[in-house]
């Protein structure tokens, strides 16, 4: 019975040092994309008001440039670290709006229990046998509902109860999109640098709605309580 079992070590374990290389590349962008968004969310406060459209442009311009050049090296690391850029600036924003009001220890135990979460649901979406790369359409249907909901409330009903509400179900929401992110990472055996970028600003964009969402729910926690 075993007999049958060499000959598929070899192929095994090079896909699993296919699987870390592509991971590797993954992490590292990460890590440095941090450094990008930290120096554009230091930008936004002298840019001022113009940061918003600056990031909101340069963020969905990198985007969809990226995906027409995701394989043109070295257009698509400049493409990838100029969206953290963007959206450092609209983090920087947001930082500077709960520092204004005296809110830093809003912002810092936002930041801890997004750092634990992730942690917790990474270590789960990369060890459980379940299955969790079929939430994909579900997910998006989510999205969009969260999406219009979170349009509406703007525009018209400006409910803060539904503002907490859509924040909790966003903060699910892109919870779940990780660990689906990160098991289609695990599930994938090589990649080129390209498919690297993308895996990383699906997983980057999922870390940072996360934030943005339990930042609001302490946000409207912590001015209930004032």
């Amino acid at each position: 019975m075993f007999s049958e079992s060499p000959s598929r070590y070899p192929e095994h374990t090079g896909v699993q040092a296919q699987t870390g290389t592509l991971t590797g590349q993954v992490l590292g962008l990460l890590g440095f994309s941090l450094l990008f968004t930290a120096g554009g969310a230091i930008l936004a406060p002298r840019l001022g008001p113009g940061a918003f459209w600056a990031s909101l442009i340069g963020s969905f311009g990198c985007l969809i440039a990226l995906w027409f050049l995701k394989e043109k090296s070295p257009i698509n690391l400049a493409l990838f670290y100029l969206f953290s850029v963007a959206e450092g600036l609209l983090l920087g924003l947001v930082v500077e709006s709960y520092l204004a009001r005296g809110q830093a220890g809003i912002v810092v135990n936002a930041a801890v229990t997004t750092a634990a979460l992730v942690l917790a649901l990474s270590a789960y979406a990369w060890t459980t046998k379940r299955d969790l790369t079929g939430m994909g359409t579900f997910l998006m249907v989510a999205l969009v509902g969260v999406i219009i909901a979170g349009l509406v409330n703007v525009l018209w009903l400006h409910s803060g109860p539904l503002a907490l509400l859509i924040s909790a179900v966003t903060a699910v929401l892109f919870g779940a999109y990780l660990m689906y992110d990160l098991q289609r990472l695990k599930n994938t055996p090589a990649g080129t640098q390209g498919d690297a970028i993308l895996f990383a600003v699906a997983i980057y964009l999922d870390i940072f709605n996360i934030f943005l969402a339990i930042l609001q729910i302490f946000g409207f926690a912590g001015g209930r309580e004032e």
